[in-house]
Parts: structure tokens; C-alpha cells; sequence
């Protein structure tokens, strides 16, 4: 699927000596030493036959977003004749300036057909990435690349599907979402199960396969001998009941709702089963909130990680600590990985993850669904190598984000944020643009408003 088409616009008169040509295919190169293949014809569409011809072909190619590559001067009827094939396609619209070769400037045109055909996008209201810059320069390269990661993020969020097990924990209501909205605007169907059908799953594995499946417990995490044995059977049973309900349904993500059906009536927190789950090709999350799911996802296209969710717990001074109560993929840990009894005094059995995640440069990403539409709340920041588990158990990571932590909280829209490793801020936002959403990126002591 990680396919973009190309379209090299051009005129007939600037492109005789080959240099037109030479930069699109520099440019179809970036893409294929980046894990993308290109969808290129090979030639310059110089008129409207052409840059149709090459349009309809990228639409067979069911490609993710497509390139128009401004090779020279151009006329406009030929650019908008694919822009118009390719209604509803994310847009990059690549221009390049004039270089110096032999002590002279060069020049194809490009640059002006970019600061004309960019009027024209802009006046018909069409979304668009762009970049003006040769290819091979690394502020273009990266500009391309952030738009294909987000245009790839497009195409898998309109395939796929998201499990949930029961609905929204503890009546959360900023848990809650419209199923025909999320599915229409954003993408991935939602597939709802409830807690029996998961349970008695659980209790028909085999004794066998339980065993197997705690020996690669005992594999990622010291389990100390006060976390009885039957407690560790009930688990492995759940996890198993997990991926056969990720089998079955061929399901991208999972959220499983925990509290209370699993916390209190089963006496099995969902946390350990979950995180044994997670992997670079299925997110799993916790207490039915879906928004924070999809938002996980998405943090999964975009960078190919296993992602985690943490709650906004408490800020001091411009440190967060985010932190679930029990979940975390084990690949995301920092030094010792410990399995122990749920926390006491609480009213709820069952098994947590207890350790802190690894520190680094960080990416905070929360869905908002407001009334009739969505929008993106972002932000990066720094995790702290010095962060404590909260409360003396529960994993944690503490985060100096990029901005105020106050003026974070100022835009709280749930407890729940995804995080992924590195800075995708701007991947966020042009993804947003491609769904037609907004995006507010917070970011030292700015705001960003961005579409």
C-alpha cells in the first residue's frame, strides 16, 4: 500500500535539453529510497491527454497521495486537468528554484508555474502539502517524506478495523464516539463485542497454550512469587481470547473496556493480556475510549512503533507525568520489566505492568471529537530518564513538553493522550488537512491553529 503517484507537469518549449526530466526523476528517487514505490509514467504530461492519462493511472494504482511535480513552466488547464481527475487525492505540489551551473543560473520555470498553480489551489479552497526546494535537499526530502507518511496514515485509517470490547469505562464521557462520523471523516470501522463473548473465550484455551503463553511473560518480565499462579493462568487465558479475536476479525487495534465487568466481576484487570498484545502491527488500549485508540493508530502509521497511551495525571512546575494504570508494551520499557498484583485498596483484582518507560524525544497525540466534526491536539516534548512510577506501581514516563504545561491543560479534551517516539508533529498536521480536520500543535509558547 505505501504507493504515491508522480505526475510531471511541464510545456513542450522549456524542457529540450533534458534537465526537466532529470529533476522529476531525482524526485520519483527520494520516494523509492524511502520504502515508496513511485506510480510514474516515465514521461512529461504536457497537455491535458497526457496529465489525464497519467491521472487515471495513479487512480488504478490505488496509490496513497500523489505528487505534482512542476518539471517547468506550464499552463494551467493541463495541472487542473489532474487535479480535477484526482478529486479527494492528498496533493503534494512540487516546485524547484533556479540553480547555478557553470556560473550561470538555470532555469526551467518551475519555480513560476509553483507560485501560479499555488494561487490556484489555494483560490479553489483544494488541501495541499507542498515544497520548493530541489530534490536532494534535505528540508524538501523531508517535507516530501512527512507528506507521504501522513497520506499513507489517510489510506490505512480508511481500511481498518478497530475492536472494542464493551464501551466506554467508568462513564467516561469524553470516551464516547459517533460510529458513523469516526468511520465517515476519519476512517477504521469499529467492531463492538462485549466482555462475555471475550471471557468465555478465555476459558475454553487450552491448558497448554496457557503455559506457553506465560513462558513468554516470563520471557519480558520478572513475575515475583506473590503473584499467585491461578491469577497468571486467568491472564494467559485472556491473552489468548485477545488474539484469537484479532485473528478472527482481522483487526488492527484493539480496546477492550476493563472497569468493571474484567477489574471487579471477572477479577482479571485487562493490563497484562494487553500489553503482551501489542506489537508494531496491532495497537491495544484500555478503559473503551476509542478516541485515544484511533489516536494510537494513527501514531502507529505515521511511524511503524509500538505505541503507548498514558493519562494526564499531574503536572509540577512544566513536567507531566502521564501514566494508565496498568498498561504498557514491554519493547517500551526502561531498564527491569516487573509484573505484579493490581494495586491494593482499590477494589479491583487482577495483575499490572509496574515499570517506567524509556526516555527520548516523545510525540503527544489526542483525537478530539467535538459536535458533527473532529480535531487533532498535539504537541512533542522530552521523556525524563528520572521518571518514578506513580504511586510506587503503576507505569509512567514523565514528559517536558514542548510548551507550557499550563496552556496544555488549558486544552485538555480527555485524560487520555497516545505517545510515540520522535517529533511527527507536522505528519499530524498535514493529516489533519487531508481529512479535513482541524489541528491545534502547542508548541513552545505558541498555539498553532492549523487545517
Amino acid at each position: 500500500m505505501k504507493k504515491i503517484g508522480f505526475i510531471a507537469l511541464a510545456h513542450p518549449d522549456y524542457i529540450s535539453d533534458g534537465r526537466a526530466k532529470e529533476f522529476a526523476e531525482r524526485a520519483v528517487g527520494v520516494a523509492e529510497k524511502n520504502g515508496y514505490r513511485a506510480v510514474f509514467s516515465g514521461r512529461l504530461a504536457c497537455d491535458t491527454e497526457a496529465a489525464l492519462r497519467d491521472a487515471l493511472e495513479i487512480l488504478r494504482s490505488d496509490v496513497c497521495g500523489t505528487v505534482l511535480f512542476l518539471a517547468s513552466w506550464l499552463e494551467c488547464p493541463v495541472a487542473m486537468t489532474a487535479v480535477k481527475e484526482l478529486c479527494g487525492m492528498p496533493l503534494f505540489l512540487w516546485g524547484f528554484p533556479m540553480w547555478e551551473e557553470d556560473g550561470r543560473e538555470m532555469s526551467t520555470g518551475s519555480y513560476v508555474s509553483y507560485a501560479m498553480f499555488r494561487g490556484v489551489l489555494s483560490r479553489i479552497g483544494r488541501n495541499f502539502r507542498e515544497s520548493l526546494g530541489m530534490p536532494g535537499d534535505r528540508e524538501t526530502d523531508a517535507a516530501f517524506l512527512s507528506f507521504c507518511r501522513a497520506a499513507y496514515a489517510k489510506k490505512r485509517l480508511s481500511r481498518s478495523k478497530i475492536g472494542l470490547v464493551g464501551y466506554s469505562s467508568m462513564s467516561i464521557y469524553t470516551g464516547t464516539f459517533d460510529h458513523v462520523l469516526m468511520r465517515y471523516t476519519i476512517g477504521p470501522e469499529i467492531v463492538q463485542s462485549d466482555s462475555y463473548s471475550l471471557i468465555r473465550c478465555a476459558e475454553s484455551t487450552g491448558k497448554n497454550e496457557r503455559d506457553a503463553a506465560l513462558e513468554r511473560l516470563r520471557a519480558d518480565a520478572f513475575i515475583p512469587d506473590t503473584v499467585l499462579p491461578e491469577m497468571l493462568d486467568k491472564a494467559m487465558g485472556l491473552y489468548l481470547a485477545i488474539e484469537k479475536l484479532r485473528c478472527g476479525q482481522g483487526l488492527d487495534a484493539l480496546n477492550c473496556k476493563c472497569q468493571y465487568e474484567f477489574s471487579k466481576e471477572y477479577g482479571m484487570t485487562l493490563c497484562v493480556p494487553l500489553s503482551m498484545a501489542a506489537a508494531e502491527d496491532f495497537v491495544t488500549s484500555c478503559e473503551g475510549d476509542i478516541l485515544c485508540t484511533v489516536s494510537m493508530l494513527i501514531l502507529n502509521y505515521l511511524t511503524g512503533q509500538v505505541i503507548a497511551y498514558g493519562d494526564a495525571i499531574n503536572h509540577k512546575g512544566n513536567v507531566l507525568k502521564l501514566s494508565p494504570c496498568g498498561f504498557m508494551p514491554y519493547k517500551l520499557a526502561a531498564g527491569r520489566r516487573e509484573v505484579r498484583n493490581f494495586m491494593e485498596g482499590v477494589g479491583f483484582t487482577g495483575i499490572q505492568n509496574s515499570f517506567t518507560m524509556k526516555p527520548g524525544r516523545v510525540t503527544l497525540l489526542r483525537l478530539v471529537e467535538d459536535i458533527g466534526g473532529y480535531h487533532f491536539l498535539c504537541t512533542a516534548g522530552e521523556g525524563l530518564a528520572d521518571t518514578k512510577l506513580r504511586q510506587g506501581c503503576m507505569p509512567a514516563l514523565d514528559v517536558i513538553p514542548d510548551c507550557d504545561t499550563s496552556e496544555l491543560a488549558r486544552h485538555y479534551a480527555g485524560q487520555h493522550f497516545a505517545l510515540c517516539y520522535g517529533d511527527v508533529t507536522e505528519d499530524i498536521s498535514g493529516l489533519a488537512g487531508m481529512l479535513g480536520i482541524g489541528c491545534t500543535v502547542l508548541s513552545g509558547s505558541r498555539k498553532e491553529e492549523r487545517s
